[in-house]
């Protein structure tokens, strides 16, 4: 059986909000106790004070370590692009994938300024596009089983700063946080590169911009 500090801990190990927050002393060791106690007694199966989970989260606070930060990356980055009226097919794999892939980049590649986006992934892929391509679309994809359409959509994308390497992690847990903490939901994030692409229901994204915009200022 797990001890009181061993369940505090592994609770406060898969919450980096949590961690945050004692490190900071952003909150109470009370408040975060009481809000914890559920948690820890549901690990334990037994009825535990609010006082020995406080006194588990003084000891656990002392070992924390700072918190990541990327911030000098995001001050760097400049080029924060807004994409509007997209739309987002998601469709089960299969072997036609690549036929797909290559019907769509025909009928973009006409049309000028137009957004298209295709991941794949080990059962689904994604393919986003501009709404005016909507209807073409579902042509191609009219003999392909369990198609999920997602209208009203829009994506930031962030060029971040070469100052950025490539086993950097703190970068993205810095955006998508503040994303979080502000109750925004992302429906998609992929990057390529040095480029964060992040895809929001229209009426979140003007709220999302500024939230990133903060981040790079």
């Amino acid at each position: 059986m797990i001890t009181i500090s061993q369940a505090v801990e592994e609770i406060i190990n898969h919450s980096p909000f949590l961690t945050e927050v004692l490190y900071e002393d952003m909150a109470n060791i009370t408040g975060v106790a009481r809000q914890l106690r559920p948690q820890v007694e549901k690990k334990l199966l037994i009825k535990v004070s609010e006082e020995a989970i406080a006194m588990a989260l003084h000891r656990i606070k002392k070992k924390l370590k700072p918190p990541t930060s990327g911030i000098e990356v995001l001050k760097d980055t400049k080029n924060i692009t807004i994409c509007s009226n997209l739309i987002e097919f998601v469709i089960s794999n299969s072997p036609d994938i690549v036929d797909i892939h290559r019907e769509v980049l025909k009928i973009s590649q006409n049309k000028k300024d137009t957004f298209f986006n295709i991941s794949v992934g080990l059962t689904e892929a994604t393919i986003i596009v501009s709404s005016e391509l909507e209807h073409e679309l579902e042509q191609i994809l009219k003999n392909q089983k369990n198609v999920m359409k997602i209208n009203n959509l829009s994506s930031i994308t962030m060029k971040l700063s070469s100052k950025m390497t490539l086993t950097s992690t703190d970068e993205y847990y810095l955006v998508l946080k503040a994303l979080a903490w502000s109750g925004i939901s992302v429906i998609e994030v992929t990057s390529i590169g040095w480029e964060l692409n992040m895809l929001f229901m229209n009426q979140d994204v003007n709220q999302a911009f500024s939230v990133i915009k903060s981040l790079t200022s």
